[in-house]
C-alpha cells in the first residue's frame, strides 16, 4: 500500500529552524524564498502565517482555483486574515494563543512602570543634552495599591493582572463581556475576591482605574474604542497602555489628550502604522509622556520559536485528522 503524499503547505513568512525541520518532515514545504511561492493561493493544501495578510481577494482566488484545507496563524492576533471570507469558504483557521502571553504581559508591566516613573522621557532629555535632576521625578507616581483596569481578560490580561496584583497589592478591575464561566473561575482563584471587580461597562473601568491596559482584539466593535470621550473620562493621573492592536486607540485623539494633560502618559507596543517611525509618530511622542515600542512584546527569540513550533504542530494534527486546536473559525 503506497504512502499518502505529503500535504503541500506554504509558509507565508519564514519559519524558525526547529519549526522548519518539523514542517519539512510532515509537509512538502514552500517558503517565501522558494521557487513557485507566488502560487500559494492556487496550490496550497495548508497555509502558515505570522504577519502576512490573507485578504478577501486572496480567498476569492483560492475559492476559484485552489484547494486550501487549513490555515494556521502564529500568535494570537488574526486581524490580518479575512475571517469572514474564510468562514464562507469553509476553511478552518487556527492560532496559537497563550504561549506568548507572559512575554507580552511583561512588556505591558514594563511600559506601565516606565510611564508612571517617567523613565524614558527623563532619559530622552538627558541624551538630548537637556539638564535633568531629582526634580524630574516629582511628576512621577508610585504604583503600590493603585488600581489596574484591564480591557480584555484573556491570557495576556490574566498574566499581567497576576503580576501587578502580586507586586503592588493592587486592586484589579476587569471588563470582558465574553469571558466564560470557567474563565471567570480562573480569575477568582488567582486574585483575592476583595481585589477583583468584574464590571459591566468600559466607562465604569475608565473612571476608577489608575492604570488602563488594553488586551482585546481589534474588531469593528473595538476599533477606536478609546477615543476623546473615553480619554476625558479617565483620571488625569492615569497611565494608558496598549499591547493589543493598533487602532483600538484613536491616535489623533491620544495626541490631543497628552497635549492637554488629560492623562499622565501612555505606553504603546502597537500602532496603526507598523513599524512606527519618527515621521509618523514624532508628534505623538512629543505631545507628552509617551513611550512607543515596535510591536515586540512577543518578539524574544525563545517565544517566537515556541509559537512558530506550535503553529506547525497545529497544522500537522489537522492533516492527521485530530480535533482542531485553538480554532478561530
Amino acid at each position: 500500500m503506497s504512502a499518502q503524499p505529503k500535504p503541500l503547505v506554504f509558509a507565508l513568512t519564514p519559519l524558525y529552524p526547529q519549526a522548519q525541520a518539523l514542517a519539512t518532515k510532515h509537509f512538502n514545504l514552500v517558503q517565501p524564498s522558494d521557487e513557485g511561492f507566488d502560487q500559494w493561493r492556487q496550490k496550497a493544501d495548508g497555509l502558515m502565517t505570522t504577519s502576512h495578510p490573507i485578504k478577501r481577494q486572496d480567498v476569492e482566488i483560492i475559492k476559484a482555483e485552489g484547494k486550501l484545507k487549513f490555515v494556521a496563524k502564529q500568535g494570537t492576533g488574526v486581524d490580518m486574515i479575512d475571517l469572514v471570507a474564510m468562514r464562507d469558504l469553509g476553511v478552518p483557521v487556527m492560532n496559537t494563543p497563550g504561549i506568548n502571553a507572559q512575554a507580552v504581559a511583561e512588556l505591558a508591566l514594563g511600559l506601565i512602570m516606565d510611564v508612571a516613573r517617567r523613565i524614558s522621557i527623563t532619559h530622552s532629555r538627558l541624551s538630548g543634552g537637556l539638564p535633568v535632576s531629582k526634580a524630574d521625578g516629582l511628576k512621577g507616581q508610585t504604583l503600590f495599591s493603585k488600581t489596574l483596569g484591564l480591557i480584555g481578560g484573556g491570557d495576556t490580561g490574566f498574566a499581567l493582572a497576576r503580576m501587578f496584583n502580586a507586586a503592588f497589592n493592587a486592586p484589579i478591575i476587569l471588563f470582558d463581556p465574553f469571558l466564560s464561566v470557567s474563565d471567570l473561575q480562573r480569575w477568582t482563584r488567582a486574585i483575592p475576591a476583595p481585589l477583583l471587580n468584574h464590571v459591566p461597562s468600559v466607562d465604569e473601568l475608565l473612571t476608577q482605574s489608575d492604570v488602563v491596559s488594553l488586551h482585546c482584539p481589534l474588531t469593528t466593535q473595538t476599533k477606536g474604542m478609546i477615543s476623546l470621550p473615553q480619554l476625558r473620562a479617565m483620571k488625569s493621573t492615569a497611565v494608558l497602555v496598549n499591547v493589543a492592536r493598533g487602532g483600538i486607540v484613536d491616535e489623533g485623539d491620544l495626541e490631543t489628550a497628552l497635549k492637554e494633560n488629560m492623562i499622565a502618559g501612555v505606553g504603546l507596543d502597537v500602532t496603526v502604522i507598523e513599524p512606527p517611525t519618527k515621521e509618523r509618530y514624532g508628534a505623538l511622542c512629543g505631545a507628552g509622556n509617551c513611550v512607543i515600542t515596535p510591536h515586540y512584546g512577543a518578539a524574544p527569540a525563545d517565544v517566537q520559536e515556541a509559537t512558530c513550533l506550535a503553529m506547525v504542530e497545529h497544522l500537522i494534527e489537522a492533516f492527521d485528522g485530530h480535533p482542531l486546536r485553538d480554532r478561530v473559525v
